[in-house]
């Protein structure tokens, strides 16, 4: 809620609110690049498996999703400065801590704690949740530039991580990045002193009693929210697998490092072209249709990525992927806001979006277990392919509802 007495916010106030929140969750998410980029040093530095610093990201994952939930609740309740500001001192703390890490606890605790459970839970599911909440028109482009924040981070940070690490070494690297997300995280948060217009009294019945919650798609809202949380789960396995691994797959088939960060910033900026198509296109469509779209072009070309190993085809085919992968979480988000009432949206987004996390978490665990086992990505995309293989069922059967159950005219 706004402070008493404060104006009401400019006409553009809307799209300020959803050019910091890019800004936010580019630098959040940038800290899961560092480590990417870092993963192979981090590995040999230490003498560890791949498997540690892959779970590390996969806590920070895990972290973010579970501690969303909260949150998000708690930016509805008390607005979203104060849990931003909190947020963001927890992220740049987080990679601070790990630029001095000399055990595997440390750095799970850095990424884990800091960085997940306390810093980028304030990020990415109250971000997107808040955006849908500025909009009536033009939701799903909003709601599409607040989750670009995921890919421009990966557009932007790792050919710089990769010349930092280079330069410095990756526990320099990680320091000046922790200092610089807050020095321009902090600042930022002030755009959020302001709440959205649309606080709406809770929903009760003639009685005054609470009201349950509407059918959605014909089915209770439970099972509805239960399948979406299935089917995020599908995609995000498969999408983790490239996301954390990318550049260590490139070196790992001959290719210089330099050109691995490259192939992993070709595919998050051809995720980010996508993430805006996706957003104009749900406007139209719908976000389960969009959905379904994505996770298709995603399945497929995972698949492909596994047989591939030229580095002309790496660029191609991880820019394909992206174009598939990249308008997929926030379509998500666009589905909740879309199907379901307004009151409590916050936390439904945060519920489903914790269950992508938690797979993201699976995913980028999996794929450096499966490299342990194996030694090849192969198997290991090959598994992820097969998770979105089920994602697409669940997408599909929901779909097949919406000729049935249309989206609310005032979602």
């Amino acid at each position: 809620m706004p402070p008493p007495g404060l104006r009401p916010p400019p006409a553009n106030w809307p799209w300020a609110v959803v050019a910091a929140s890019l800004l936010l969750m580019i630098m959040g998410n940038g800290t899961l690049f560092v480590l990417t980029v870092s993963l192979k040093p981090i590995a040999e530095t230490f003498d560890w498996p791949r498997e540690v610093p892959s779970l590390a990201y996969g806590l920070a994952s895990f972290g973010a999703g579970l501690g969303a939930i909260y949150l998000s609740h708690l930016s509805e309740r008390i607005g979203m400065l104060p849990v931003l500001l909190f947020g963001s001192t927890m992220i740049g703390t987080g990679c601070i801590l790990a630029s001095f890490t000399a055990a595997p606890w440390q750095l799970y605790a850095a990424y884990g704690l800091c960085i997940g459970l306390l810093g980028n839970a304030a990020m990415i599911s109250p971000l997107m949740a808040n955006a849908t909440r500025w909009f009536d028109r033009r939701r799903g482009l909003a709601i599409a530039i607040v989750a670009s924040g995921q890919s421009g981070a990966g557009t932007l940070w790792p050919p710089f991580i990769r010349l930092m690490n280079d330069w410095y070494g990756w526990r320099t690297t990680f320091l000046y990045y922790g200092i610089l997300c807050l020095a321009v995280m902090l600042p930022l948060t002030l755009v959020f002193r302001r709440g959205p217009p649309d606080d709406a009294p809770p929903l009760t019945t003639a009685s005054g009693e609470a009201a349950k919650p509407a059918r959605v798609l014909g089915w209770p809202s439970w099972a509805v929210q239960g399948t979406l949380c299935a089917a995020i789960m599908g995609c995000c396995i498969a999408m983790a697998m490239p996301i954390t691994h990318m550049v260590a797959f490139a070196t790992d088939l001959g290719h210089p490092a330099a050109r691995g960060a490259e192939v992993l910033s070709t595919m998050l900026a051809a995720s980010i072209v996508s993430r805006l198509v996706s957003g104009l296109l749900a406007d139209r469509i719908g976000g389960l249709r969009t959905l379904l779209i994505g996770s298709t072009i995603q399945a497929t070309m995972l698949t492909v990525l596994a047989f591939t190993e030229s580095l002309l085809s790496l660029y191609f085919v991880a820019a394909l992927f992206g174009i598939g992968y990249g308008g997929i979480i926030p379509m998500y988000a666009f589905a909740v806001r879309e199907y379901f009432p307004v009151r409590g949206i916050a936390r439904r987004i945060a519920i489903v979006m914790f269950f992508g996390l938690l797979a993201m978490a699976i995913g980028s665990w999996t794929g450096g277990y499966v490299y342990d086992q194996t030694g090849s990505y192969r198997a290991a995309f090959l598994v992820g392919a097969a998770a979105n293989l089920c994602n697409l069922v669940l997408l599909v059967l929901l779909v097949s509802r919406t000729r049935l159950f249309p989206a609310p005219a005032a979602a």
